[in-house]
């Protein structure tokens, strides 16, 4: 599964959840979503202000197992809502208080936002002597609780699909503000066309794994590429980006994961330039980080460009709203 991510990145601080329900009425829409001509999620915008849900998994599921540490559903109302929901995976072991930060990020670019808790720190020894199918295999069943990997037990509840559905379902009835309900189809599935996977190292290998077998509306891979055979992925390519940095040591294992997922173009830097780079699907930085690995996405290694923003964050929009 990978080297561990930050291990001061995985304690959870900051702030306090809200818990307000919002106004306003559940409006999901019914039908296939494309992603053309759907009207947006209906949010009640009358208190502007971030939205953060801390939402503990067995509390809302009694039935689950494990990796119950709280996990995040953000929303700000201060932002015109995109009409996307973004699923951010963190890296191996982290909790999602790790990238807590990030997922804020992205609810001020207008996006609602997850960061799931599941099953995502079994030891690359757990498939020995199973076959060269069994680390693809897992990821799979800790992402959708599917049972095709005998390395691990991975219910659908403690899934990462299976954790979002539940938080959606939760907050389409405590937060009906938000409209959560959107991202569910009549039957209470996930709408992949109006859904953006994403993730950090283990996350982001996990992320393309599932961009390659469900059909997103995007996937977005910071430190990380595909894991398994991206063949035929049923997202299209042109809505995969990923951003790696120069200096992580695993950089040239990120850009080889790209060009075998096909991605569009080349390795592009984005250092001192401004989007749209070229229209370019895979980019790369060198600008000076204490932890290349972890800056490419929201954390106290990303370079700050002033106190409140940080020098990625235009790449950050690119890949996420372009």
């Amino acid at each position: 599964p990978g080297a561990p991510d930050d291990p001061q990145a995985t304690k959870d601080g900051g702030g306090g959840s809200d818990t307000d329900g919002g106004g306003g009425n559940d409006a999901s829409a019914g039908g296939q979503d494309g992603g053309n001509n759907v009207a947006g999620p209906t949010v009640d915008r009358s208190d502007p202000k971030l939205h953060e849900f801390g939402l503990n998994p067995k509390e809302l599921d009694p039935t689950v197992k494990d990796h119950v540490s709280v996990q995040y559903a953000q929303l700000d109302t201060r932002a015109t809502p995109i009409g996307r929901l973004v699923v951010f995976l963190p890296g191996y072991t982290n909790p999602p208080g790790a990238w807590r930060d990030h997922g804020r990020k992205l609810a001020e670019f207008g996006f609602h936002v997850m960061v799931p808790y599941y099953n995502n720190d079994w030891p690359s020894s757990a498939c020995n002597g199973m076959g060269s199918s069994c680390n693809t295999d897992t990821r799979w069943e800790a992402l959708v609780g599917e049972d095709t990997s005998g390395a691990v037990n991975v219910a659908r509840a403690d899934s990462a699909e299976g954790r979002v559905v539940t938080m959606l379902k939760h907050l389409r009835t405590a937060h009906p503000g938000g409209d959560w309900g959107y991202y569910l189809d009549g039957s209470d599935n996930l709408r992949y066309g109006r859904v953006i996977i994403a993730g950090i190292s283990h996350g982001a290998s996990s992320a393309g794994l599932y961009a390659t077998r469900r059909p997103f509306a995007r996937v977005v891979m910071h430190s990380g590429g595909a894991a398994g055979d991206s063949k035929d992925p049923m997202t299209p390519l042109s809505e995969w980006y990923g951003l790696s940095h120069t200096g992580d040591g695993q950089h040239a294992a990120h850009l080889s994961a790209w060009s075998n997922s096909k991605m569009l173009g080349s390795p592009t830097s984005i250092d001192g330039k401004t989007p749209p780079y070229g229209s370019a699907h895979q980019l790369i930085t060198s600008e000076a980080s204490s932890y290349p690995h972890c800056s490419v996405a929201v954390h106290s290694s990303s370079p700050p460009e002033n106190t409140d923003t940080y020098i990625f964050e235009p790449a950050w929009r690119y890949m996420y709203a372009n």
